[in-house]
């Protein structure tokens, strides 16, 4: 159990890093109201798919080494 812990976590880090990515990322718009409506959202949906599909990876399917 410890392990399917540990290795959620790593991937939680893993998709915080990607959220932090692409809302530090400069894009080459002039206009910051879209970059606003264009990017957190996605950068949200990106983040929570991540983890919701990591939470069911850990929890209903069993790895064999």
């Amino acid at each position: 159990m410890l392990g399917k812990l540990t290795r959620f976590l790593v991937r939680v880090l893993i998709a915080a890093a990607i959220l932090w990515a692409i809302v530090s990322v400069p894009l080459p718009l002039q206009n910051d109201d879209v970059i606003v409506l264009l990017r957190v959202p996605l950068a949200i949906f990106i983040f929570i798919v991540y983890v919701g599909k990591t939470l069911y990876d850990t929890f209903f399917f069993e790895r064999h080494p």
